[in-house]
């Protein structure tokens, strides 16, 4: 096996060229699709966090029967003890704020629109998601300005409504009774996130409460508690914090419903998990162009030595002996091509998590995007690829192996 591993490296090496094409062909084809995966990595990291910061949190508490009948905002279905989930939360380390989300709707006057509103702590709120982060326009809400509110820029836009301006809100109490009131809109929201734009409407607790007519001190309403996590190093490792801290808070609320951000963004994560097969086809269809050339490759190395491959037989050669030798070059060949693409894939994702991809380059009208696009390492990717590649050459390589072995001694001496 040694000197047919000697013989074949010295053939692959003999001819340089036709070794160098396939190879940078491989090289590509790997790179492409490693770097390829960092980046729908990346893309998939930014759209989960961008659920936890803007809209769901990275750890929602709710009671079931709020969750069974979730479709219509139940209001008489809330937590029933908050101050002590909120203490559960303060236990565990992690910061918490309490909302109430309810129908209501909002009207310049003129024209009326119906959002799904949130009732918020300002402060804790600014702890656990990062709307306050985004006012592109007045200020967050505040308790020192009572009776105020905060838009989407999308929804204030459509009302015709600017920071200051008077905005009247309609919503159905605990008593189901239909209850209205005036607020000013104290800033705008522009995030990631398009239904906040479009749809964002944010009220301080004690106004909603107002609204609502529900009584306030302990034990008022309250009908979720958002729960923030700290980043974790990559996507999968956030979903693991996650359901390991619904563990540890279930033990402590028994009676709650407990969803992390892996089943809160459910939907979305089974989308990516469909489309993550779809990225190994470029991979494949390069590969495919690389396997014919070492195909071609060993071929004309099988047909610019018959004479020497007659010589070789006539040394006691077996035709088991060619075949592997002409396998032993294909997959010097997947080595060098797979190995090379590895590398190069490697220093792309390190360029692309170091320095990223500024979106907002590419941004036009509304498409929302925005922020620094890094990519995220995956081991298993750049084994995936490598493997592949070697697999591939191997497979290629038995074409002209065959070939080479079916030559007979004596006809092989005698081809010019």
């Amino acid at each position: 096996m040694g000197t047919l591993w000697k013989i074949a490296v010295r053939n692959t090496l003999r001819h340089g060229r036709r070794t160098i094409i396939t190879a940078v062909v491989m090289m590509v084809g790997i790179s492409v699709f490693i770097s390829f995966d960092s980046m729908l990595a990346g893309l998939d990291r930014m759209a989960v966090d961008n659920i936890a910061d803007y809209t769901l949190s990275s750890l929602k508490i709710r009671t079931p029967a709020y969750v069974q009948d979730i479709q219509s905002t139940p209001l008489d279905k809330g937590l029933a003890h908050p101050e002590e989930t909120l203490a559960a939360v303060a236990a565990q380390g992690l910061p918490g704020a309490a909302r109430i989300r309810f129908v209501a709707r909002v009207s310049n006057y003129t024209d009326e629109i119906p959002v799904l509103a949130d009732a918020v702590d300002p402060s804790a709120d600014a702890r656990v998601f990062k709307l306050a982060q985004s006012v592109t326009a007045g200020a967050w809400l505040s308790s020192a300005a009572p009776r105020s509110v905060v838009l989407g820029a999308e929804l204030a836009r459509e009302l015709k409504l600017n920071v200051g301006d008077a905005v009247l809100v309609t919503a159905q109490t605990v008593h189901d009774v239909t209850n209205a009131d005036e607020y000013t809109v104290a800033g705008l929201v522009s995030t990631p996130v398009p239904e906040v734009n479009r749809g964002g409407f944010f009220i301080p607790l004690d106004d909603a409460r107002v609204l609502l007519d529900t009584p306030p001190g302990p034990g008022a309403l309250v009908t979720e508690v958002d729960v923030a996590l700290p980043r974790a190093s990559s996507l999968s490792a956030a979903i693991v914090q996650g359901d390991a801290a619904a563990r540890r808070l279930r033990a402590a609320l028994p009676g709650e419903q407990i969803d992390p951000i892996g089943s809160l963004a459910a939907s979305y994560l089974a989308l990516r998990n469909a489309k993550a097969s779809y990225a190994l086809i470029p991979v494949i269809i390069v590969l495919i162009i690389s396997a014919v050339g070492i195909v071609n490759t060993i071929l004309m190395s099988v047909y610019s030595r018959v004479r020497e491959i007659g010589v070789l037989r006539a040394y006691g050669m077996t035709s088991r002996d060619i075949r592997l030798l002409f396998t032993l070059e294909g997959l010097a060949l997947g080595l060098a091509g797979s190995s090379l693409g590895v590398a190069v894939g490697a220093l792309l994702d390190s360029l692309l998590i170091a320095g990223g991809i500024d979106l907002a380059a590419f941004s036009q009208g509304s498409l929302p995007i925005s922020g620094i696009l890094r990519g995220e390492w995956n081991p298993r990717t750049m084994l995936i690829g490598f493997i592949f590649g070697v697999v591939v050459s191997l497979v290629a390589a038995r074409i002209p192996a065959r070939r080479a072995a079916r030559l007979e001694p004596t006809e092989a001496l005698r081809f010019q």
